[in-house]
């Protein structure tokens, strides 16, 4: 199984692989052994040597009690005895903010083409600035923010379209 894993803004490729050794899972390329079993309220995963607690609300997954704003899109597997390769679903990522504040500069516009790490705003809580950044090439679908705008955490800042 295959999808692409968005956890705060930061999208990732994730493919779920079962072997006879057991169940191994390639992140973004990279290949971990991975063991997991069903808590009370909550999926205990080992990946290596690492134990996590995960429990998955909606659109956010606390883990070792970290709250990540999570999204899930599946992307299309072959059709049996194809030679084609696998496509993306067509997707679009939310980007949302780290924490609630107060918009203090829009750095794109929609149409525009950012690169990943590119300022899509800046943010000030807490007296600090936090720059929301792309979290990879994309095209900007829509600005949800303007300027001096009070913003919750779960607020959609900007809606981008993966190049």
């Amino acid at each position: 199984m295959r999808f692409r894993l968005v956890v705060d803004g930061e999208a990732h490729e994730i493919e779920v692989v079962r072997r006879s050794k057991g169940t191994h899972v390639r992140v973004d390329g990279a290949e971990y052994g991975v063991q997991s079993r069903q808590g009370q309220d909550e999926v205990l995963v080992r990946i290596g040597r690492t134990a996590h607690r995960v429990r998955l609300q909606g659109e956010r997954a606390v883990v070792d009690d970290m709250d990540h704003r999570i999204s899930i899109q599946r992307i299309e597997e072959p059709v049996s005895g194809s030679k084609t390769r696998a496509t993306r679903m067509p997707s679009l990522i939310e980007v949302r903010p780290p924490m609630p504040g107060r918009v203090i500069r829009v750095g794109v516009t929609s149409g525009s083409h950012v690169k990943k790490g590119q300022t899509l705003a800046v943010l000030e809580a807490m007296k600090m600035q936090n720059e929301i950044v792309a979290p990879e090439n994309a095209t900007v679908q829509a600005i949800h923010v303007t300027e001096g705008d009070v913003i919750p955490a779960s607020r959609v800042i900007a809606v981008l379209e993966p190049d």
